[in-house]
């Protein structure tokens, strides 16, 4: 058998890039040819394979030469390597080729690979577009392969980037995601996607109209319609009854399924080493559901298991359905292993009844919510506010539980002008009833200073 082995040096012709569903002029070797002619540009560009015919094809009623190469067909473009069992090369300077059988591309210094059914192959362009099962394989910096299926992909050569259209998927360590379009940037490593594309992790689902991808830096940035979604399972929280028994039914140790959604404006999500190093940034109007609870607020930092870790230095609004309680205020922090959260900057609880309607609210200067007693501790100028009467005093703990509050530091109760000072008050903010205690005094609101 006679092998040949033969490398073209090209001249550099201006033409039209193929379309991902090319007129037939648009993929015309006699037009590309001529337009080939008017503008030379340098593209250092080879070719071989262990066989090859030659012929003269009539294209437009133009005498083209066509080379077909087999055997390990190969193309050299700069330093991107395409090959495939067949390639037609149209014409003396390859200005485009057609790739059948096991197509692959290979960009070593983006660390991409392409393979394919079917391959374009635009010279001047400098594209190449894929068919018939293409992938996209990917090396992040750790070494970790990301793999993108697409109907049709367009690898841009020179630009660095690929397009992927008619319906995606991509999968790697971390999630999978299904999109109608995407465009990769090899240099950022960002896959961009908008159509509200659906990202699947480890009991996670993300969306947005518009996401980016970033695979190194373990980033996604979800913008506008987001939504973020955890799935956890946690011990059952036990009821009244129960804490009377020694043991539960098996049954009722099961742990419970509980969904976390996040939604806001943008939403970045970090995904960690292990989960205590994620979190989840949310911009805009930024809330948080849960079965049990809701927060709302303008930024928020979720982190640490489950994403129960809160951070939100602008305004909150946190409710806790269990316990019929809001909490307000500016900065706002909760730390979910030590069940502790502290509220500073015009902090306030807002006192709810069964039916969630507003009964009563105290406003202070610093407040803490200590999970396992059960507490909220308010310290400084404490002001309780209910329909027909003002308690003031200098600090109060609520007992959740109970439903019950007490009030020291001088307190005092006013009501219809009236105001009655005692050393301690306990408030029942629910029922809208006061206890006064250890020794009463009384002022009239004639000599009530304002």
């Amino acid at each position: 058998m006679l092998f040949f082995f033969l490398v073209i040096f090209n001249l550099d012709p201006k033409s039209r890039p193929p379309l991902l569903f090319p007129s037939d002029e648009a993929l015309n070797p006699a037009v590309e040819i001529e337009k080939a002619k008017t503008k030379p540009k340098k593209i250092p560009t080879s070719w071989g394979g262990s066989n090859l015919t030659q012929e003269v094809k009539k294209i437009n009623g133009l005498d083209i030469t066509t080379y077909t190469l087999g055997g390990g067909a190969w193309i050299q473009h700069r330093k991107v390597k395409l090959s495939s069992s067949q390639i037609e090369i149209i014409g003396e300077d390859a200005v485009s080729g057609h790739l059948k059988g096991f197509v692959k591309v290979e960009d070593p210094e983006n660390k991409i690979t392409f393979t394919a059914e079917k391959g374009e192959y635009d010279k001047f362009n400098e594209i190449v577009t894929l068919s018939g099962r293409p992938t996209l394989l990917y090396y992040n910096q750790n070494n970790k392969l990301t793999k993108i299926t697409a109907p049709y992909i367009k690898r841009y050569l020179q630009e660095n980037k690929t397009v992927l259209e008619g319906g995606l998927i991509m999968q790697d360590e971390d999630y999978t995601i299904l999109a109608e379009a995407a465009i990769f940037y090899d240099k950022e490593n960002s896959l961009v996607m908008e159509d509200s594309p659906f990202i699947f992790g480890k009991e996670l689902f993300l969306s947005g109209e518009k996401v980016t991808y970033k695979n190194d830096e373990k980033l996604t940035i979800l913008e506008s319609d987001t939504i973020f979604a955890k799935l956890s399972y946690e011990a059952p929280k036990k009821k009244e009854a129960d804490k009377e028994k020694e043991f539960l039914e098996e049954e009722d140790n099961k742990p419970e399924r509980r969904l976390t959604f996040i939604t806001g404006n943008e939403i970045k999500s970090f995904t960690g080493k292990s989960q205590d190093e994620s979190y989840v940034g949310v911009f805009g109007d930024a809330k948080i559901y849960r079965v049990d609870s809701e927060f709302k607020g303008s930024y928020l930092k979720a982190s640490g298991k489950d994403y129960k870790n809160l951070e939100s230095k602008e305004y909150v609004e946190f409710l806790d359905k269990e316990n019929n309680i809001k909490i307000t205020g500016k900065l706002f922090e909760h730390d979910d292993s030590k069940n502790y959260t502290h509220v500073s900057e015009e902090p306030k609880v807002i006192f709810l009844d069964k039916e969630g309607n507003e009964t009563s609210n105290m406003k202070t200067i610093e407040l803490e919510r200590f999970g396992e007693l059960k507490e909220i501790v308010a310290r400084g100028n404490i002001k309780i506010e209910s329909e027909d009467s003002i308690i003031r005093g200098e600090y109060a703990t609520y007992y959740e539980e109970q439903k019950k509050m007490i009030v020291e530091g001088n307190p005092n109760l006013e009501r219809e002008g009236t105001i009655v000072r005692s050393g301690k008050i306990i408030l029942y903010p629910e029922e809208n009833r006061a206890i006064l205690a250890e020794g009463l005094g009384i002022k009239d609101s004639t000599d009530k200073k304002k």
